[in-house]
């Protein structure tokens, strides 16, 4: 009972944070981190789609001399990190998400249609890797979570 009360108190807190989350999600995600990016006009440069997996992550890892540091790190990490929450705020808001095969599913299927939208609507580049480093950063956040309420539970 006390734990049911416990949730309930902290519930709507959690359900704001998730909402904001996604807010954000779709902003990063459509229109970029900062206000240099050119989105909006549907100016991406000269980078082209890509659908053949793990080019990109191959091309920034074997070839990351060759970018900027901002430019390499939010292209690989921040691609995982941006989706970290997505792992952990899934199984707090939809209790009955707490498997990762769910969590993974969802997440692919969250990707795919922000890399979507981004092909269809030229706010961004359709990159068969972003969703599966998307995919693995909510992976990453699911584990974040499980080890969390383990560690809760022996407390």
């Amino acid at each position: 009972m006390r734990e049911f009360r416990t949730r309930l108190k902290y519930e709507k807190y959690i359900n704001v944070l998730f909402l904001f989350y996604i807010i954000m999600l779709a902003i990063v995600s459509f229109w970029g981190i900062s206000p240099f990016q050119t989105r909006l006009n549907g100016n991406i440069g000269d980078v082209s789609h890509n659908i053949v997996p793990f080019h990109t992550i191959e091309t920034y890892f074997f070839n990351f001399q060759h970018y900027n540091f901002d430019t390499w790190f939010y292209n690989t990490f921040g691609t995982i990190l941006v989706f970290m929450p997505l792992g952990i705020l899934l199984p707090l808001v939809f209790v009955n998400l707490r498997n990762l095969t769910l969590i993974v599913l969802l997440s692919l299927l969250v990707s795919l249609i922000i890399e979507t939208i981004q092909y269809v609507t030229l706010l961004g580049v359709f990159d068969v890797d972003d969703i599966l480093l998307n995919t693995f950063g909510s992976i990453l956040g699911f584990l974040i979570f499980t080890l969390i309420i383990k560690k809760s539970k022996r407390l």
